[in-house]
């Protein structure tokens, strides 16, 4: 493969795989089988493990993880964390999830992955976003202990405006804190200006498809837009992908990936 830097997300296989909270569910494939299919199948250097994929995380299941991407010689690049919210209102349980979430600083270096991705939560008004700014700062201290970045992506919520992303991150204002872009998720009429506003704090993206033309271009989104916009902020990390279709899973990562390399070369 070429220098550039594309990794496949777990969420890509997300119906192969087992989830947490959803253990009922046939899968499969398991997270560890994860790292042999992105190389054997697509071809790529990097995946984005999601916390969700994860069924524990005692040591040796850990490090069964570890030792999987090892031997497949794989970066890993980042770890979503779907468990609680910067934004939790409930001091109680925003006290458990943060406990939680901060597991997850130490388990990303373990793994060797330079970030976490933690969901702002819902609300509306400043109240909410205060909540955030206040959620992130608290969080930005264990990413400045660990080494391991702390990152916000447009998922909806308070993150769905963009100009809420840039003001947590000015407010935070550390070194340790950054974004992590969706191609798919903000809506459709601010799409581009938001992954503008945001991309300039990004050291991943998530390169989000849906569905593909007989071209091969994306029909949801304008993927050399989207590369374009990216380019001109002067990003050089990964792109991450995303695949969210109804289709054949693998196929539609085989497709992203023809796609975006037809826009990165």
């Amino acid at each position: 493969m070429s220098e550039m830097k594309i990794s496949v997300s777990s969420w890509s296989l997300h119906r192969e795989l087992p989830h947490f909270l959803r253990r009922e569910l046939a899968a499969k494939i398991t997270i560890t089988d994860f790292p042999r299919i992105c190389v054997e199948e697509f071809g790529v250097e990097a995946v984005e493990l999601c916390q969700m994929h994860f069924l524990s995380t005692d040591k040796e299941y850990l490090a069964d993880v570890k030792r999987a991407l090892k031997d497949w010689s794989l970066s890993l690049v980042n770890i979503p964390v779907d468990i609680g919210s910067a934004a939790e209102p409930n001091p109680e349980k925003r006290r458990a999830e943060f406990k939680v979430i901060r597991e997850w600083f130490h388990i990303a270096r373990y793994l060797g992955s330079p970030s976490i991705r933690v969901n702002t939560g819902g609300g509306e008004g400043e109240a909410a976003l205060k909540r955030a700014i206040e959620g992130y700062r608290d969080l930005v201290r264990t990413a400045e202990e660990t080494g391991v970045m702390l990152l916000i992506e447009n998922h909806g919520g308070i993150s769905a405006d963009p100009d809420n992303i840039i003001k947590i991150i000015e407010e935070v204002g550390s070194n340790y804190i950054g974004t992590c872009p969706d191609f798919g998720n903000f809506p459709p009429n601010i799409r581009y200006e938001g992954l503008k506003k945001i991309a300039k704090y990004a050291p991943i993206v998530h390169a989000k498809t849906y569905d593909f033309d007989e071209k091969g271009e994306e029909t949801r989104i304008d993927y050399k837009r989207c590369i374009d916009i990216l380019k001109s902020q002067g990003f050089n990390g990964y792109y991450s992908i995303e695949y969210e279709g109804k289709g054949d899973q693998r196929e539609g990562v085989k497709k992203s990936l023809k796609l975006l390399k037809r826009y990165l070369q």
